[in-house]
């Protein structure tokens, strides 16, 4: 991606931390789910599963934070085409508003729970496993993988490795592996 796409409208609640300045060693993850998409159980296991990724993360030495927002097909196609400029409803859009770090992470993701409730059930696996997919590519991309098709096959198998090895780390399992390629962007 050669350019960011512009954020949805910021929240200028008191105590959030400017974009591209997360609080020094913190890597932590809110999940939002204005709509309430997703069932009280889901929410937890993705809520926990979202906190062990970032502990990752960390590990690896990568701190910051992500804040996720669970939309339904309606809203992702309208964000879809106002930011990407393609009309219909996918599965994550990501906004990253890190300065040009692969260490630091700073970044908006909005994914889909109607597009992972079809995946998952295509694919005979918890509709969690599939929104973690989303949320693990999209930071992904923000700490330098790349799957686009500029970076041909290579950088795709590379990241999708990654995205597997972190949701077997995680006791997902691994998800992509059973999808066809290009279906988590």
């Amino acid at each position: 991606m050669d350019e960011k796409p512009e954020p949805p409208a910021e929240d200028d609640s008191p105590g959030r931390p400017m974009p591209g300045v997360p609080a020094a060693d913190a890597t932590t993850a809110d999940l939002a789910d204005p709509g309430s998409l997703l069932s009280s159980d889901e929410l937890a296991v993705l809520r926990a599963c979202a906190e062990r990724f970032m502990g990752l993360l960390a590990r690896g030495h990568i701190r910051g934070e992500i804040r996720v927002t669970i939309i339904d097909d309606t809203e992702m196609s309208r964000l879809h085409e106002t930011h990407k400029d393609a009309p219909g409803t996918t599965d994550v859009l990501t906004f990253d508003l890190a300065p040009d770090d692969d260490t630091l992470l700073d970044a908006d993701i909005l994914i889909c729970a109607d597009e992972a409730r079809r995946q998952s059930q295509a694919r005979g696996h918890e509709v969690t496993s599939e929104l973690m997919l989303y949320i693990v590519h999209a930071a992904l991309h923000c700490t330098g993988y790349d799957d686009s098709e500029d970076e041909g096959d290579r950088g795709a198998h590379a990241m999708h490795a990654r995205e597997d090895e972190i949701l077997i780390e995680l006791g997902l399992g691994a998800v992509y592996h059973t999808q066809s390629a290009g279906d988590a962007s």
